[in-house]
């Protein structure tokens, strides 16, 4: 893993070096998810989960949420029984 020395900005604020940004294949733009344990910080790109079921695996997102394709397939089958 290569390190960077970096300076926090007067808005609190780093850059990802843009090698590193082009190996991990993120764009301006894309969601990140910042978090700290034990006083270390921690950046990652952000992984939608499944509103319901909390998985990671198939999400996809819809307004704004994140959807698996067993959740919507079990909901879609619910509404028409129901419906």
């Amino acid at each position: 893993m290569d390190k960077n020395y970096k300076k926090l900005s007067s808005h609190g604020s780093i850059n990802i070096p843009v090698a590193m940004r082009r190996d991990m294949g993120l764009q301006g733009g894309d969601p990140m998810e910042v978090s700290m344990k034990d006083g270390v910080v921690t950046v990652a790109p952000y992984t939608p989960r499944c509103l319901f079921c909390e998985t990671a695996e198939k999400v996809y997102r819809y307004r704004g949420k994140g959807i698996c394709e067993d959740c919507a397939e079990a909901i879609m089958k619910k509404i028409e029984k129901e419906g």
